[in-house]
């Protein structure tokens, strides 16, 4: 399958723009809390946190903006349901070393699990691994090397028993 060169510079994948979450999330919040939510499920982006994936030290910007996040949600008594993985792995992790098929991703994850726990321990009750796990890796369609997480495929052949 053939994408359009255009879908790459933006022009016709909308998600680029989506809500901006980033600079109106006070206002989503105050929305929920008016509306009776309790609890918020979100994912912490493994970019925002360690940009490649494997600096040696986490970007402290990310980690103020949830920092910031989950204050807003406490403040208005809305509980934070965090994942750790929504397809958000760096891309620089998938070119240089090939996804979760290199063990090494292993310790980049952990490392950026590590940190998070850490930081928003006294924030954070809530904490899931992978979102969707299920379908991590979908082996019978043509667009499976862009699924979620990160995985390379190469196209095999399964042969029928």
């Amino acid at each position: 399958m053939k994408l359009p060169t255009a879908w790459w510079r933006g022009k016709n994948y909308p998600n680029h723009e989506a809500i901006d979450f980033y600079h109106r999330y006070k206002d989503d919040i105050q929305l929920l809390a008016e509306m009776g939510f309790k609890c918020f499920r979100t994912s912490i982006a493994w970019t925002r946190i360690f940009p490649l994936g494997d600096e040696p030290e986490p970007n402290e910007a990310g980690l103020q903006f949830y920092d910031d996040l989950f204050g807003e949600c406490l403040k208005h008594g809305i509980e934070p349901v965090i994942t750790l993985s929504h397809f958000e792995m760096p891309y620089h992790l998938v070119r240089e070393y090939g996804g979760w098929r290199n063990r090494k991703l292993i310790d980049f994850f952990v490392r950026f699990a590590q940190v998070v726990f850490n930081r928003y321990q006294h924030k954070v009750k809530y904490w899931m691994t992978f979102n969707e796990i299920n379908n991590q890796a979908n082996f019978h369609e043509d667009f499976a090397p862009f699924t979620n997480s990160g995985l390379k495929f190469l196209r095999v052949r399964i042969a029928s028993r």
